[in-house]
């Protein structure tokens, strides 16, 4: 077994990724983020998320008070609409803060969902939240990890800890060869944009190693298994999660 997990697993190369690259055309943005949001929903992604969230609005007390969703690195606003189609389903009032730093993301976003009443999006970045000390309930970063070096990631850990009041969910991918391959043949079968058909390998190579997810969690001074979940999914997902 250990054999056989060294032989999937390459290094970690760091290589940049077109969606990082504001110069880009925005139609190739726009085209890129159109596959993000398919593959998040048919790969699993999106599916992480709504589970938790699920579990996190079981336990809401009854209340007036919206529970409060912080998406850092919101994309396109996939994660905001499925974790308000959820809290709708349930009856429990709930509202979204959507941040990201790339300007043309934004852009993206406020088209996609800028028009919803429980969506609030602005811009920052995952390594200085602009929210006070728990201030939301719930933080959650969806396939931004791997943007971040090792050192990065400790930081944006520890802002989400600062930052919300009930809990947090990590969900990025882990990194492999056999999901680099699967990668290319998905993106390649299913004609993607040329952003998404280079920054999909690439963003599997830049991924983190469970063990590498577990270090990050040490480093804030928590312990995976007792006050940090570490799940596994289909797709090769790796999800940290937080209940306080």
């Amino acid at each position: 077994m250990r054999f056989s997990l060294a032989f999937d697993t390459p290094p970690r190369i760091d290589e940049p990724e077109l969606i990082d690259d504001a110069s880009q055309p925005y139609e190739d943005f726009r085209a890129s983020m159109g596959d993000v949001r398919r593959a998040n929903r048919y790969l699993g992604g999106t599916a992480v998320v709504t589970r938790q969230v699920k579990r996190w609005l079981a336990q809401a007390a009854p209340s007036q008070e919206p529970v409060a969703f912080l998406d850092v690195a919101t994309g396109s606003g996939d994660i905001p609409e499925a974790i308000l189609k959820v809290a709708e389903r349930r009856g429990v009032p709930a509202r979204v803060l959507g941040l990201d730093f790339s300007a043309p993301i934004l852009r993206l976003a406020r088209e996609e969902v800028g028009h919803r009443p429980t969506i609030r999006l602005a811009r920052g970045n995952a390594f200085c939240l602009p929210c006070a000390d728990a201030s939301v309930d719930y933080v959650l970063c969806s396939l931004a990890f791997h943007h971040f070096g090792f050192e990065g990631c400790v930081a944006a850990l520890r802002e989400m800890e600062r930052v919300a009041r009930r809990g947090w969910l990590v969900n990025d991918i882990r990194r492999a060869w056999s999901a680099w391959y699967l990668i290319r043949a998905i993106t390649a079968v299913a004609g993607m944009n040329r952003l998404t058909r280079h920054d999909g390998p690439a963003s599997v190579l830049r991924a983190y190693l469970v063990d590498e997810y577990r270090a990050m969690v040490e480093r804030i001074g928590l312990c995976v298994g007792r006050e940090v979940e570490l799940r596994r999914s289909l797709f090769y997902r790796v999800a940290l999660i937080r209940n306080k």
